[in-house]
Formats: C-alpha cells, structure tokens, sequence
C-alpha cells in the first residue's frame, strides 16, 4: 500500500492500575495483501501490555538443540480477557469513524456480522503474540524464589555468567523491548565496569 499507514496508541482500560497504559493498538498495513480481497489491509493489532496471565518456558531435555516447551497462556485471567475485549471495541470504533472508515472497504477481521457479544469467541481464535517475549530470567533480590539473575545481571549461582537481554526484565514491561534492553545494557555496564557506554547504533523505523 502507498502511502505506508503506521500509528501506536497507548492508552489506559477501564481496569489498569495506577497510571498504567495498558493496551496498546499498532496500527499497520503490515499484513500479506493476498489476505484481502482488494489487495491491501490496515491492520488494528490489539495487545494488553501489562497481562496478569504468566506463561511458561521449560527445557524439554539437557540437549541444547531440543526446542523448549512455550506455553504462552494467552488470556488465562479473566481480567486481562475483559480488557482485550475493551481493546478490540475501542479498535472497532476507531476503523468505524468516518475519518477513518472512508477509506475502508470492509471489516476482514472479525467481520461486521460477528456482534459485540461474539467478540469474545472471535478474540480467542484470533490470539497472536507480537514475538517479544521476556521475563523469563527475571532478576530479583537474593531471598527473591524466582529470581535468576541479581540486579547487575549476574547468574545466581554460578561465576563469571552474566545475561543482559530482554529476560532478565523483572515484570513485562509495556513500551518496546529494543530500547528497554538497550538502557538495560548500558546501566549494568556502567555499574560493573565503572565506565560510560559508547555510542550504540541500531536503526529505528518510524511512519506517519
């Protein structure tokens, strides 16, 4: 499609905690064009960013060649499945204004028959995960049952191993991994090697 369609919105739902924004919709053209039928697609991506539901990763045997067990273990709180329905309602009526909708020929997914009170079923067909996992080696203090790494990413337990990525991330954090693991990564080379990080560079894309 031309021009590209790229937006973020991060907003709050009616459940969120404090002052968290917890529910974010990307909005795309990213999609296979031979997936509609007039051969391009905005795609509104729906994500709670701050889920209650916790997955989980497991080594299927000490041969580093066999893949994991993932259970990502999308929505298994009610809480974070109200606030997805919240989200996808929220997307509707952005597709469905007439700023918007003028451009529009048809609602793909779930589809203008699917009612409010079917979108609950249409979500839990449709789950996707942006591919971004962490926290799965969270850090934590030293009395902390869960905890892999201390807060300068060193392995409890073994000398000389260090992990400065994304799942060394305590909580799931709610903006992109990219620049979170980056700030992580010059923060704990600061605190060990005692000196300031060099230039990082690393490309950004952006549209408008």
């Amino acid at each position: 499609m031309r021009p590209s369609v790229g937006a973020l919105l991060w907003t709050r739902s009616s459940e969120a905690h404090d002052d968290q924004l917890d529910l974010h919709i990307a909005v795309t053209h990213l999609m296979p064009p031979e997936y509609s039928p007039t051969g391009g697609a905005i795609a509104l991506s729906v994500a709670v960013v701050k889920p209650d539901s916790r997955g989980s990763l497991r080594l299927r045997s000490r041969d580093a060649r066999d893949q994991p067990e993932i259970d990502c273990n999308f929505l298994a709180e009610d809480r974070d499945a109200r606030r997805m329905l919240e989200g996808v309602k929220l997307a509707r009526k952005i597709g469905r204004n007439p700023a918007l909708a003028q451009f529009l020929e048809l609602e793909m997914i779930p589809g203008d028959a699917v009612g409010d009170d079917q979108l609950a079923d249409a979500i839990a067909s449709n789950l996707a995960s942006y591919g971004h996992p962490c926290a799965t080696a969270p850090m934590g203090g030293p009395e902390d049952p869960w905890a892999v790494v201390d807060s300068r990413g060193a392995v409890k337990g073994l000398n000389g191993l260090r992990v400065i990525d994304a799942s060394i991330t305590p909580v799931v954090v709610s903006v992109a991994l990219n620049p979170t693991t980056i700030m992580i990564a010059e923060r704990i080379a600061n605190a060990v090697y005692g000196s300031e990080p060099g230039p990082i560079h690393h490309g950004v894309q952006a549209a408008a």
